[in-house]
């Protein structure tokens, strides 16, 4: 779910009343805590009520009459919890391996000299012992 810096402030905040026990928001209280007007805030309201973080908002006929008393959903508790951990999982920085994992997914063509080293690594050295090896066996016959 993708939310906006207002709609994760608006989420925030009806996640602190509920915490606090407020059942029932009115409208102006709501619009003076986050800041907007009448038109910002009847899109805010609706897209809270389609994610599901508020139930039962009260309307009357006319203008500035939708959403003028809503109820916080238990389900605020759940989204403000992953606002959270998204916002975790951003600050924390990526590490040296991961960055160049995610490199070589993106490329293909950098893995191949990455892949060329690491087996030149590993074949050196045995090709070095193996060389010592026939040399120690070629001098024990020569004596």
């Amino acid at each position: 779910m993708r939310l906006n810096e207002q709609e994760i402030k608006c989420v925030e905040l009806i996640a602190k009343w509920f915490g606090e026990n407020k059942r029932l928001i009115n409208r102006p209280e709501a619009m003076k805590e986050l800041g907007v007007d009448d038109d910002t805030y009847e899109v805010l309201i609706r897209r809270m009520e389609h994610i599901g973080v508020i139930e039962k908002p009260n309307s009357v006929l006319g203008q500035g009459g939708y959403a003028i008393a809503f109820r916080p959903s238990p389900y605020v508790i759940e989204v403000a919890r992953e606002i959270e951990a998204q916002k975790k999982l951003m600050q924390t920085p990526v590490d040296i391996v991961e960055q160049l994992k995610n490199r070589i997914r993106q490329n293909p063509l950098t893995a191949w000299p990455i892949i060329i080293i690491l087996a030149l690594a590993f074949l050196i050295p045995a090709l070095n012992q193996f060389w010592e090896l026939i040399t120690k066996i070629v001098r024990l016959f020569q004596k």
